[in-house]
């Protein structure tokens, strides 16, 4: 299969493109072609910020995973044309794109941030909350991006991917596994809304790697949460992440509730894969010790 990657250089991006080379032929887009790059890829330089059309794109193409997205996504409004050109435009001119060069799946990357947040797990038919907030643009942006993916569903299966704070080996310090690794890595306490902090069911990048391979190889089309089988309180995952660094984390109470954000997979288990990683294997990985168990 004849795979387009945006992305590649990104944090599931990465993991996608060396999974997929073993056995498909791939060409991965990215601003910037990474020194330590898998061989069999074709890459291809591309800045989708820039709203300029494609010149080296190839001709015909089976699949297209589109996981890009601005390294600006929380700099509203200085950065909103940035936010907009990748993560909206591009997502038009990679659909319209896909469809005369003959893609039979497409396969685009979005957030549970969607929902908002909630004491039970959202489904993907509970309704998009987009409030005001540093992320708000982001997420309307990606909301856009998800409405037009869904017209071109008379082409291809469109599948939309909803994933939840992904986390593994590698990941940008920004992101907020990343940052409770740093945080109990160098004694920075972890500040907790109510007892325990927000409840939260992260995806490990094997899994979401595995979600993705199997979008590539099913007709499946429509919206899917991404999320982990386990659901943890803020304290648990730092409790984990202790473990591995065998270090005590230290935790200080913030005023307020805690806003959970937790995904209903059922559908997921149902009509696609079900996640496999366990968190406390997960975490492992992603601090640079040894899982107890192998990791898929």
């Amino acid at each position: 299969m004849r795979i387009f990657v945006t992305g590649a250089s990104g944090f599931i991006g990465r993991h996608l493109v060396a999974e997929l080379a073993e056995t498909h032929q791939v060409f991965a887009a990215v601003r910037r072609r990474p020194t330590e790059a898998p061989a069999g890829v074709t890459w291809i330089e591309h800045d989708f910020a820039a709203a300029t059309p494609p010149t080296s794109w190839p001709a015909a193409i089976d699949a297209v995973v589109h996981l890009a997205q601005s390294r600006y996504y929380r700099a509203f409004p200085e950065k909103a044309s940035d936010i907009y050109n990748v993560g909206l435009d591009a997502t038009m001119r990679l659909l319209d794109w896909a469809r005369a060069a003959g893609a039979r799946k497409f396969v685009l990357a979005s957030t549970g941030g969607l929902y908002g947040t909630g004491s039970r797990p959202f489904r993907e038919s509970d309704p998009v909350m987009i409030g005001p907030g540093p992320l708000g643009f982001y997420f309307t942006v990606k909301r856009l991006s998800e409405m037009l993916a869904e017209q071109y569903t008379s082409f291809f299966p469109v599948a939309i991917l909803r994933i939840f704070f992904a986390y593994g080996p590698g990941q940008a310090p920004g992101m907020l596994m990343a940052r409770l690794i740093e945080a109990v890595r160098t004694g920075e306490p972890v500040r907790l809304h109510g007892k325990d902090g927000i409840r939260i069911n992260p995806v490990h990048v094997a899994d979401a790697v595995r979600v993705i391979a199997r979008c590539l190889g099913a007709d499946a089309s429509g919206v899917f949460n991404v999320a982990g089988p386990e659901i943890v309180s803020l304290r648990e995952t730092a409790m984990h992440i202790g473990t591995a660094l065998e270090r005590t984390p230290r935790f200080v109470a913030e005023p307020g509730a805690a806003a959970d954000l937790i995904a209903d997979i059922d559908r997921l288990r149902r009509e696609l894969i079900p996640p496999t990683v366990a968190l406390r294997d997960g975490l492992r990985t992603a601090c640079g010790a040894p899982p107890s168990v192998r990791v898929p």
